[in-house]
């Protein structure tokens, strides 16, 4: 049995097992993969990754009372932030190393069915109306994961 927590672990040190990749911050944590909390004051490409998980769908009967199998479909997106005027093929080029580690991934707890990338835009619209952002020094790209993991309950 997969739990949500276990199927973030797999994708996490999948990703952070790369070392061609820029820093990497993650939903609810403060510090990104260098342990900096805040981002330089010089943009400098970053990635944040969000784990994203939809309600289960029973997908076979195991034999009596909570076993049976669950399929949990997931997503990990993984944000890939440039200073502005360094160029979209630079933001395209890091969400492409990004999905290329799950393309095709699968392991015991975890199936990765696509890896797409796709051309973002400028940081300025990710963020809320009317609050500053360090982002809207930046353009974005997405690699998006479609995945599911499995529990039995």
């Amino acid at each position: 049995m997969t739990t949500t927590k276990e199927a973030y672990a797999v994708l996490r040190t999948r990703l952070e097992g790369s070392n061609s990749l820029p820093p990497l911050r993650w939903q609810a944590e403060d510090e990104d993969s260098t342990g900096a909390v805040a981002l330089p004051d010089t943009p400098a490409p970053f990635l944040y990754t969000e784990f994203l998980t939809e309600p289960g769908e029973l997908v076979s009967f195991g034999g009596g009372r909570g076993a049976n199998r669950y399929r949990i479909p997931a997503r990990l997106e993984v944000f890939v932030f440039i200073p502005k005027g360094w160029g979209l093929a630079l933001a395209l080029d890091h969400a492409e190393t990004a999905a290329a580690l799950f393309r095709s991934y699968r392991d015991p707890d975890v199936s990765c069915f696509a890896a797409s990338v796709h051309p973002g835009g400028d940081g300025a619209a990710l963020r809320p109306p009317g609050l500053p952002s360090e982002v809207s020094n930046y353009f974005w790209s997405v690699a998006e994961v479609v995945l599911f993991f499995d529990q039995i309950g």
